[in-house]
């Protein structure tokens, strides 16, 4: 028999990233909320300066919308992106 708190908890893909080492870290996480389970991986790495986390269905959901994209399409969203932006990005 499966219990409430077990139902409620999702998997998250987390990302985050230390400023310091300049360095992306990507970790999995059992958590009930996209908020503990960004925290769950703050705590661990202490060093990052922040993390963002996605359901597995909304990874899924990504993965599925670039798949079906062309690469016109990708290329068409970016540069709407950009200029919604006004240009402001600076190039990494």
């Amino acid at each position: 028999m499966i219990n409430n708190s077990t139902q409620s908890r999702q998997k998250f893909l987390v990302v985050s990233y230390d400023e310091d080492q300049q360095q992306w870290f990507y970790d999995f996480v059992v958590a009930r909320t996209e908020e503990e389970a960004e925290q769950k991986v703050c705590t661990l790495r202490a060093y990052v300066i922040g993390a963002d986390a996605v359901t597995l269905n909304e990874l899924k959901g990504f993965a599925e919308t670039l798949e079906s994209e062309t690469f016109d399409q990708v290329q068409a969203a970016w540069e709407r992106w950009r200029k919604d932006r006004n240009d402001e990005t600076e190039i990494c």
